[in-house]
């Protein structure tokens, strides 16, 4: 593996700390749309391959997933998702609408109201981390897609072995068997990137 990418241990904290920031205000903000607490997992940060990122996300590799996918643009750049299992984002969606609709109708109204909760839970992490970085992101709008974990990734032949920077975090309601995660991806430019804005903000902790 690339040793430029590689990262020192406080580098490491630093990045769990700062998506610790973003993640906490995103779990807030749910806990307010859903009127149920939301717990936070330990963040994750693996250097690791598309494929093996796959692998990862879905530890079922032909079971459907659902995805709300954001691409993100700025001096780093990547992928930011925020994935469902399919055997529980109707029962997400009834705590989102509060209203106890019949089956059919949540699934006309689930890419709206996924969409809507992927929007403010991935640009509160990635503004959150651009606002602490002192840089700036902008995001594309977001998209409602399914499949399974590699066709979400748009991993083809050539792809499954590109090393990728993989920031995960889970989402839990305390009362309820909902769990939803937000994942951040970035390629190998841009992990050399936003390793080099890290080192500016620790550069600046130390004056």
């Amino acid at each position: 593996m690339d040793d430029n990418i590689q990262l020192e241990e406080l580098q490491h904290d630093a990045i769990i700390e700062l998506l610790n920031i973003g993640m906490g205000k995103a779990a807030a903000s749910l806990s307010l749309m859903l009127n149920e607490e939301v717990k936070l997992s330990i963040p994750r940060l693996e250097l690791l391959t598309r494929q093996q990122a796959a692998n990862h996300l879905n530890t079922q590799p032909q079971q459907g997933i659902v995805a709300i996918k954001q691409y993100f643009h700025g001096p780093f750049w990547g992928e930011a998702l925020l994935l469902f299992q399919l055997d529980n984002n109707l029962e997400f969606l009834r705590l989102l609408i509060k209203d106890n609709l019949p089956s059919d109708l949540l699934i006309e109204l689930e890419a709206d109201a996924l969409m809507e909760v992927g929007n403010i839970i991935l640009s509160a992490g990635l503004f959150s981390l651009a606002n602490n970085l002192n840089e700036e992101l902008t995001s594309d709008l977001p998209l409602f897609v399914t499949g399974t974990a590699v066709e979400i990734l748009e991993i083809n032949a050539s792809q499954k072995n590109e090393v990728i920077m993989l920031l995960r975090m889970d989402f839990a309601l305390e009362n309820k068997d909902i769990s939803l995660y937000a994942v951040f991806i970035l390629d190998l430019p841009s992990i050399k990137q936003f390793k080099s804005s890290i080192d500016q903000f620790l550069g600046k902790l130390r004056q």
